[in-house]
């Protein structure tokens, strides 16, 4: 390699001189070559991988003679700065190429959007850089191009160099995503050349091996998950030495996270069921057992302690799995940080909500605009735009693992993907909306009773039944309602609360939805519960923005005040509460149907799309206290 010339650094020229200002396009002049091929043999001289080598081309620049224009040491660093990305191990299939592929991207431009001039360039420099290093980049770049009609040359060169480059001072990380792009080129090219697939395959078994010996894991699973890869032919001898190293890598290291990575190949290579595989699956447990013993913080506890159990239990550990579920149970409690704020709720928001409601001159007329309000967690759309404002705007929140727990701290679900987190998101708005107005719903009870007492439950009965609803789920409602008044809340919510399913059912039993599970061997034939109830009711035209608020006040997504009840743990439970769980009961009792007669189909899918009634004042509510009043003056 020749050495750049140091002695007599020319002098830049004006418009070198001069670094303000846009970098004019690279316009190629093959005379520049060898220049430019000295330069980046230079860069690559002791780099310890591409990106060192793109950061390196303008601190040598001056060395070289003729001086390097600015563009062309723009387009050298784009060079360099593609990233070589290789699958993660976990995956199955095991790749590696050059990215970004495709645009939109500034710093590189995507490979597939250079200009003509660098493709040029690119195809030069191949043939004329001596630093394996470089070479790999350049003739790799030429093969994802095919700047060349013959792609094999280009895919062998680029082969070699990457195997001359599979030694130190390279990055012992890179050294491996070079080989296995190697690898991956050998097989894109069906390379039948036996000793250039040997010398991929020793070398990757050394780097292997000096990643375990010496604590480097990455790199090594990064190989070992290409060499276990099934061959291109039935011909391909398993090699033992790769079961050798991953047996010592599973062992070579105490985290339990690394661990779970060689685990993972090990079960893919022997096959699950296998003794290796449930020797590395229990080593991967206890190792995750260990560090909740070892741990010290209680949340760091109960996650160590719920990934152990949920990884035993997906092994087929049964002994493993009730260690560590034990361990859970008795993880010293959470210290939760509880964050209080006041807001005053302007009147006129109240106002909005239940419109009417303070002019009301009777009972009937109060409790027929608190049956009509809309749905407490607000409208779905909107609440589903704000979730991904929200979601957008915060970093942290897409980045940052988030797990659920459950009543007794114990962790109930992590959130997994986007649509998991935009799930979240969008229950915390529905949950803080559904607090405000369950607030609004909770005072206008009150101020019901305050200002007309408490009705008797026949008056209330005979009022609810003038919706047309089911007798015996109206008697439940009117006794609920009566509860809420002499603040037994917990009481109120045991009785209504089962009755939102039994309406639920009821209404899809009268549509001739197929629901009920059948009798199957030992299996007991049943009605499904209310999470695969709903879906039926979206599908029958059920107003979206109840639907919502069924599922987020009810079921497990969201504050799960059914199961609560129904397992016993929702003590205490107050005002709001109840006041939500009422309105909950309301929107589907009121519009069942205590008719023999029945209702066709497409009246009980009206019925559902407005299930308030019609969204004007006069609608069937209205009606309804309309009609009241001249029972009450006739008699």
């Amino acid at each position: 390699m020749s050495e750049p010339q140091v002695d007599a650094l020319p002098t830049p020229s004006d418009d070198e001189a001069v670094t303000a200002g846009p970098i004019p396009p690279y316009t190629h002049d093959p005379e520049r070559l060898p220049a430019l091929a000295t330069l980046v043999d230079a860069a690559c001289d002791g780099a310890t991988d591409p990106h060192d080598v793109a950061l390196r081309v303008d601190e040598l620049s001056p060395q070289i003679d003729p001086l390097t224009s600015r563009s062309e040491k723009m387009v050298l660093f784009h060079t360099f700065m593609y990233l070589l990305e290789v699958t993660t191990p976990d995956q199955a299939r095991v790749d590696a190429r050059l990215e970004p592929l495709d645009g939109p991207s500034l710093l590189p431009v995507a490979l597939r959007d250079a200009t003509e001039a660098m493709r040029t360039l690119w195809l030069g420099l191949a043939e004329h850089v001596r630093h394996p290093m470089a070479r790999a980049r350049c003739w790799d770049i030429v093969f994802t191009l095919t700047l060349l009609r013959n792609r094999r040359t280009s895919a062998e060169q680029a082969i070699n160099a990457y195997l001359e480059a599979s030694k130190p001072p390279t990055s012992r990380r890179h050294r491996g995503d070079g080989l296995v792009r190697a690898w991956v080129l050998a097989r894109r090219v069906s390379l039948n050349d036996t000793t250039t697939s040997n010398a991929i395959h020793e070398a990757m078994k050394t780097l292997a091996a000096e990643g375990v010996d010496q604590g480097d894991p990455y790199p090594a699973m990064t190989v070992l998950a290409a060499l276990i890869s099934p061959g291109r032919t039935r011909s391909e001898c398993v090699d033992p030495d790769v079961d050798t190293l991953l047996d010592r890598a599973v062992l070579a290291y105490s985290q339990a996270h690394i661990i779970s990575g060689f685990a993972a190949l090990v079960r893919r290579r022997a096959g699950e069921g296998s003794e290796r595989a449930e020797q590395a699956s229990r080593h991967e447990v206890n190792a995750m057992i260990a560090e909740a013993d070892a741990a010290t913080d209680p949340m760091i506890i109960r996650n160590r302690y719920s990934e152990a159990a949920a990884a035993a239990h997906t092994y087929g550990l049964a002994d493993l799995e009730k260690r560590a579920v034990a361990g859970l149970q008795s993880a010293p409690r959470v210290t939760w940080t509880v964050s209080e704020y006041k807001i005053t709720t302007p009147s006129r928001f109240f106002h909005a909500h239940l419109p009417g409601f303070a002019q009301a001159s009777e009972w009937r007329q109060a409790l027929s605009i608190w049956l009509h309000s809309t749905a407490p967690s607000g409208s779905f759309t909107a609440n589903e735009r704000a979730a991904n404002r929200n979601l957008q705007a915060s970093v942290m929140t897409r980045l940052a693992s988030m797990v659920i727990f459950r009543d007794g701290d114990l962790p109930a679900r992590a959130l997994d993907g986007d649509a998991d987190r935009l799930e979240h998101a969008l229950v915390q708005i529905e949950q803080q909306t559904m607090e405000m107005r369950g607030r609004f719903l909770a005072r206008a009870l009150v101020q019901l009773q305050q200002r007309f007492g408490i009705p008797s439950q026949a008056d209330l009965k005979a009022f609810l039944l003038q919706s047309g609803a089911a007798p015996n789920l109206a008697q439940a409602l009117a006794t609920a309602f009566q509860l809420y008044w002499v603040e037994e809340y917990d009481a109120c919510c045991h009785l209504i609360v089962p009755k939102v399913e039994a309406a639920t059912r009821a209404l899809l039993l009268e549509l001739n939805e197929p629901m009920y599970r059948a009798a199957v061997g030992d299996s007991v034939g049943q009605f499904p519960g209310l999470g695969s109830l709903l879906p039926l009711l979206v599908e029958n035209d059920f107003d979206p923005d109840w639907e919502r608020f069924l599922r987020t006040l009810l079921l497990n997504y969201g504050t799960n005040l059914r199961n609560l009840i129904a397992h016993g743990y929702a003590d205490n439970v107050g005002p709001v509460d109840a006041a939500l769980a009422l309105r909950a009961a309301a929107v589907l009792v009121l519009v069942t149907n205590g008719n023999a007669a029945g209702r066709d189909a497409a009246r009980v899918r009206q019925t559902l799309r407005e299930p308030t009634g019609h969204r004007r004042r006069d609608g069937w509510w209205r009606r309804c206290v309309a009609a009241l009043h001249i029972v009450r003056r006739d008699h």
